[in-house]
């Protein structure tokens, strides 16, 4: 039944990698054949990821399982790492991401919290705790106990393709900002060497204008910024 959800309603997911230093270029190149989301051209994502007691979203990813889920918290941030608009309570998006292959479909709703908290509490922490219980109101159907696991954040930079409407996004700095200390290693915050070039339509093919660019500039891959960010830390 959620496979067919999945492939019914599940839109594609094209990942490409490319060398930390070639980023400026490549952005440079977008900008003249895309066009800039004209509501979010850039931000930088803060997620935190929860996990299983066996951290089994991340063994999937390891395993490079053909079914994928994932639990995660999102909020997005100013490049000076603060909120977009100034207030006590800022929106927190709570996401449930399933994958078949590269068909994607993604679950999410939207809550308030403090951003001082956010920022500033540990993962283990009580305030952090809470968001299992969140998830478990918003899902009608059963869901292991989750808890924090790793904080990954990176600096994103989305533009749209002229003629199919693909989304596209460039995400850079790519890195882990905190971790569960009681599960893993703390955050040395070394960026991965690498960034991802992303694609997100109806279709398994990127668009005719970025055939090149695929094709011979950015390296197609089966590539997880979370799973990276976690194999990085010295377990």
């Amino acid at each position: 039944m959620l496979s067919k959800l999945v492939e019914e309603k599940g839109e594609f997911e094209l990942k490409y990698t490319f060398p930390n230093y070639f980023r400026s270029p490549l952005e440079s190149w977008l900008s003249v054949c895309c066009k800039k989301d004209p509501n979010y051209p850039k931000s930088r994502v803060q997620s935190i990821y929860l996990e299983t007691n066996l951290a089994e979203s991340y063994q999937e990813k390891v395993n490079s399982d053909f079914f994928k889920t994932k639990y995660r918290v999102r909020w997005y941030e100013t490049d000076y790492g603060r909120p977009f608009e100034e207030a006590d309570k800022i929106p927190v998006f709570l996401e449930n991401k399933m994958k078949i292959g590269t068909k994607r479909l993604k679950n999410r709703w939207i809550v308030e919290t403090s951003f001082y908290k956010l920022s500033s509490e540990n993962l283990n922490s009580q305030f952090h705790g809470c968001w299992y219980e969140m998830f478990s109101d918003k899902k009608e159907d059963f869901i292991p106990y989750l808890q924090p696991f790793v904080q990954i954040s990176y600096t994103r930079k989305r533009f749209l393709d002229s003629i199919t409407g693909s989304r596209l996004s460039l995400d850079y700095d790519i890195r882990v900002e905190k971790t569960n200390s009681s599960l893993l290693p703390p955050a040395h915050k070394i960026p991965l060497d690498v960034g991802v070039f992303e694609v997100k339509s109806k279709s398994n093919s990127p668009p005719h204008s970025l055939v090149y660019l695929t094709t011979n500039i950015v390296k197609k891959a089966n590539f997880s910024k979370y799973e990276q960010c976690v194999s990085s830390l010295e377990i």
